[in-house]
């Protein structure tokens, strides 16, 4: 697994909340874009490519 995927799985585990049972409550955009914001707190966006940097601009309108 690379790197950074591994970084989503544990920004996922660490989540306060079962995500298989709140994606069935909250909208999936919601979720996802609380996850980004996550990863990007807690990892940055040093490791990332310019293309998954734009991805997360698009998703949670950081500017980076």
């Amino acid at each position: 697994m690379s790197p950074i995927r591994e970084k989503f799985v544990k920004i996922i585990e660490s989540l306060p909340y079962n995500i298989d049972e709140e994606i069935f409550k909250r909208d999936t955009k919601e979720i996802l874009q609380e996850i980004t914001q996550k990863y990007v707190d807690t990892y940055g966006v040093e490791d990332l490519t310019e293309n998954d940097k734009e991805c997360i601009r698009s998703l949670i309108g950081l500017q980076i």
